[in-house]
């Protein structure tokens, strides 16, 4: 099977079966009667990827090459990626907080324990994402070359495969999807470069965490100062590739 048409089967596989996950919740929501228990497969929603990958991954025999060789020892430099991530998300929010005069990081974690035990169970849900979207999906899609453009496109992938989460979930309306969509798309491409940088699924999945646990500002807020470190990023590197040409 060629590799595009394996890429497609991935993704449709992945949102089928992703989709399905909340159709029990989605049928009380219409009124239908559903038996309680059925309600717990929207847990497996974040499963689904990581489970489809791996059939494929042992399918094909790289198991180790995709997965295993991609959990390393977090270096000095991821560590400094990871910090610079969560100081934005902090400031980002404080600086909401303070304008809306509202405590968000308060409310979201009113102890040490309960922020402990968010940061631990969101670290292992970003661990089962990574595997799947950077450590299998953009690994593959990036196979030929422009790594950046890997990055967004599966991005948009990712973003779109949360859609089910938001509004059947969540009942969250087309004007709160639509800046989450930019949101998910502008985190895939720093987790994507990052993940490119480090070859590492540890150091992806705790800035992914601290994505989560750090940014709590609402997601259209939260895009326009991840777009500006970006281009701040892109710019810089460009001047500095630039200076070392001439």
């Amino acid at each position: 099977m060629a590799k595009d048409a394996k890429h497609v089967l991935w993704v449709l596989a992945v949102y089928a079966l992703s989709f399905i996950c909340y159709v029990p919740l989605l049928l009380r929501q219409s009124g239908a009667i559903v038996p309680g228990v059925l309600l717990y497969a929207r847990y497996l929603f974040i499963l689904i990827p990581a489970s489809i990958s791996a059939i494929f991954l042992v399918g094909e025999g790289t198991v180790k090459a995709c997965w295993f060789d991609s959990f390393k020892k977090i270096s000095a430099s991821e560590i400094i990626a990871c910090i610079v991530v969560a100081l934005i998300g902090v400031l980002t929010t404080c600086g909401f907080s303070f304008w809306q005069k509202t405590g968000l990081f308060r409310h979201a974690y009113p102890s040490i324990p309960s922020l402990a035990a968010s940061a631990g169970y969101l670290f292992i849900i970003a661990l089962a994402e990574e595997m799947a979207w950077r450590g299998f999906l953009l690994k593959r899609i990036a196979a030929g070359g422009k790594k950046a453009l890997a990055a967004g496109v599966t991005g948009m992938i990712w973003a779109v495969w949360h859609i089910p989460m938001w509004t059947i979930r969540n009942s969250l309306g087309l004007a709160e999807v639509i800046p989450l969509l930019i949101w998910a798309v502008l985190i895939s491409l720093v987790l994507g470069m990052a993940y490119f940088r480090f070859e590492n699924l540890l150091s992806a999945a705790l800035l992914h965490m601290l994505f989560n646990i750090c940014f709590l500002a609402p997601a259209k807020y939260n895009n326009v100062v991840l777009f500006a470190g970006i281009m701040i990023c892109y710019i810089f590197r460009k001047y500095k590739k630039g200076i070392k040409e001439f």
